[in-house]
C-alpha cells in the first residue's frame, strides 16, 4: 500500500529547529568519548571507490581495516587485546575477490561490501544492476551497499522505486542490503522521508 506516501509532509522549519538544538547538546568527554570513537570505528565502512584501484591497494586498506587504530593508542586505553577493526571494507565489485582473498590471507572475518546496482549515478539499466548484484555476491561480498534510481523519487514513481529495490534485494541473495539514497539529490524532506519508508519496505 503505497497511496499514503503520497499525503506526506514535512515540517521543515521543525526539523530545522531540531537540528540546530541537537548542535548544542553537550559531548562527552574522556573515556566516555574514546569508548563512543572507538565504537564508531568499528561501524565504518572502510572504503576505497577509485578508478585506478589495484589489487595492492586494496591489500592496504584491508590490513588498515584489522588495524585502524594505532597499537600504542590501544594499549593506553588498555583495548589492544579487544580484536577492534571496522566494520566492513567497501569495494567495488570487480575489486571484491581481492579484499575477500587479502583479508583471508590476514586470518580475520570482517565481511566485504560492494557498491552495486550503478553506483554512483544509478543510471543504469535495472537488468545490469540485478546481473552487477549477483556477481559481487558471487565474488564473495557478504553486504551489498546498492544506490536508488533518484529520478523514480523526483518524477513520484513510488511503485517503480518499491519494486527496484525489492528486486535488487531479492538479487542479494544472503547478503545483506544496504540502500543509499543520494539525498542531496532527491530535491526535499519530503522525498528523503518518503524514499526511506520505500526502502525499509522493500527490504
Amino acid at each position: 500500500e503505497l497511496g499514503w506516501i503520497s499525503k506526506v509532509h514535512v515540517n521543515r522549519p521543525a526539523v530545522v529547529r531540531h537540528a540546530e538544538r541537537i548542535k548544542k547538546w553537550k559531548t562527552v568527554k574522556g573515556n566516555w568519548q574514546a569508548a563512543w570513537l572507538l565504537k564508531a570505528v568499528t561501524c565504518i565502512d572502510l572504503t576505497t571507490l577509485s578508478g585506478d584501484d589495484t589489487p595492492s591497494n586494496v591489500h592496504r586498506l584491508c590490513f588498515k581495516a584489522k588495524h585502524p587504530i594505532r597499537e600504542d593508542l590501544l594499549k593506553a586505553l588498555d583495548m589492544h587485546d579487544k580484536g577492534i577493526t571496522v566494520g566492513a571494507v567497501c569495494v567495488y565489485p570487480t575489486r571484491v575477490t581481492d579484499a575477500v582473498n587479502a583479508l583471508k590471507a590476514a586470518g580475520c572475518n570482517i565481511p566485504v561490501a560492494s557498491v552495486a546496482a550503478g553506483f554512483p549515478s544509478g543510471q543504469t539499466p535495472l537488468e545490469t544492476k540485478l546481473a552487477e548484484i549477483k556477481l559481487a555476491v558471487e565474488y564473495g561480498a557478504r553486504e551489498i551497499d546498492i544506490v536508488i534510481s533518484r529520478s523514480l523519487v523526483l518524477t513520484g514513481q513510488w511503485e517503480g522505486l518499491y519494486e527496484e529495490i525489492r528486486q535488487c534485494r531479492e538479487a542479494c541473495g544472503e547478503a545483506h542490503m544496504k540502500t543509499i539514497l543520494a539525498t542531496g539529490e532527491l530535491g526535499s524532506l519530503a522525498n528523503v522521508y518518503k524514499a526511506s519508508m520505500i526502502a525499509m519496505m522493500a527490504g
